[in-house]
């Protein structure tokens, strides 16, 4: 059975826009033979009239970078992680300013 991934640290997954961009400059599926498509095991990627793109972004593990190192053309990047501390924040502040 898989892991729950509707949640990061008990925030909707949904509203934290922590995900891989891809660098269309630096993209050449036909030369890697779409590996993020084949390597990521949550279907963040897919293939798209010959090119990839981020479909299921909310399917990527908050923090894991590990698809970047993969890209053997370093098309792949991530926000950092001071970004990323920024936007769990920022949904933490949102949902309480909500609960109230």
């Amino acid at each position: 059975m898989g892991r729950d991934r509707s949640t990061y640290t008990g925030l909707p997954r949904e509203k934290i826009k922590w995900h891989p961009r891809i660098d269309k400059t630096r993209c050449n599926p036909r030369e890697c033979g779409y590996h993020c498509v084949s390597f990521c095991p949550f279907k963040v990627f897919s293939r798209v009239d010959g090119t990839v793109v981020v479909s299921n972004p909310s399917s990527c593990n908050v923090g894991d970078e590990s698809c970047r190192f993969q890209c053997p053309l370093g098309a792949i990047s991530f926000p950092t992680r001071e970004e990323l501390k920024m936007m769990l924040k920022t949904v933490r502040e949102e949902l309480e300013r909500n609960a109230s």
